[in-house]
């Protein structure tokens, strides 16, 4: 009963992050059709970074912002790209289209554990990260050849967010949460700011207090996915990922009159089903 409520005390605490991230989404979309995704990108670190950076200072922990500056810098280069490249393909095709492709995040992260840290992955997996890809290819089979290369771009970009994630998995035993979300958020700003301001558009006011709330969205949100996964089971919050694609397709319809195309459902349901069975099946193997 004691583990059950630990569960469902971290599943509030998901679902908080998950509402934070979709008015994220939103957001960013309306905002990505007046602005380059860099500049989008350096107010969202900019406006976390001063919500941040002084907690951590006023904490007197501000000599933990000087360890592992080689692997923090390597996550941030990862993480900016991931994170441009994100913004710019929300901008370019269905938010169920962008949903879909970020199913492919653990097969990209087993690709990357099997050739960079040689970790070992079982014939299960190869064939779900085999499926999973042609799933991607069906769903953008019937669209126009620039759709395709922006989706080869997201993949990119998804490989590159899984290469940060896996080393912030690393620094995470050595860091603790405060001082891994000021690097990512001071870092994202530094390395963003050059090339937002090369490419700087004025905001309105309007506009500058819709970048400014898409990164404390982005904070809070980033805040109660770490609280969730500290007070539930990672096996039972995980699965619960997979559905993230209802309420974005409910999104993209109601709000940007995006309706998906049968392939992208058929692709999408496909790797749904393909990760559910590998999470069931590796979770019984564990067990």
């Amino acid at each position: 009963m004691l583990k059950q409520n630990k569960n469902l005390y971290g599943l509030q605490f998901w679902l908080l992050n998950e509402i934070f991230m979709l008015t994220h989404i939103i957001l960013v979309k309306f905002l990505v059709g007046d602005f380059l995704p860099i500049q989008i990108v350096f107010i969202r670190a900019l406006s976390s970074t001063v919500i941040l950076l002084p907690i951590i200072l006023l904490r007197g922990d501000g000599k933990v912002l000087k360890e592992n500056i080689a692997l923090n810098m390597l996550r941030v280069g990862f993480s900016s790209v991931a994170l441009t490249i994100n913004f710019f393909t929300i901008s370019q095709i269905q938010l169920a289209q962008v949903s879909t492709i970020g199913y492919l995040r653990p097969a990209t992260m087993s690709l990357i554990a099997f050739f960079f840290l040689k970790e070992k992955q079982s014939i299960l997996r190869w064939l779900m990260i085999t499926l999973g890809f042609l799933a991607i290819w069906f769903a953008f089979n019937p669209e126009a050849p620039e759709l395709k290369l922006i989706a080869l771009l997201a993949i990119f970009g998804m490989f590159c967010g899984s290469a940060a994630t896996i080393i912030q998995k690393h620094l995470s035993s050595e860091m603790g949460n405060l001082p891994l979300m000021v690097w990512y958020s001071v870092g994202i700003c530094i390395v963003s700011a050059p090339f937002a301001f090369y490419f700087w558009h004025q905001p309105d006011m309007t506009q500058w207090a819709l970048m400014v709330l898409i990164g404390l969205l982005a904070t809070t949100a980033q805040f109660f996915f770490i609280k969730a996964f500290r007070s539930a089971e990672a096996s039972f919050l995980a699965p619960m990922g997979y559905f993230h694609i209802i309420p974005v397709t409910i999104i993209g319809f109601f709000i940007f009159s995006e309706i998906p195309s049968k392939n992208t459902v058929i692709g999408a349901s496909f790797i749904l089903v393909a990760l559910i069975i590998l999470t069931l099946r590796e979770t019984r193997i564990k067990n």
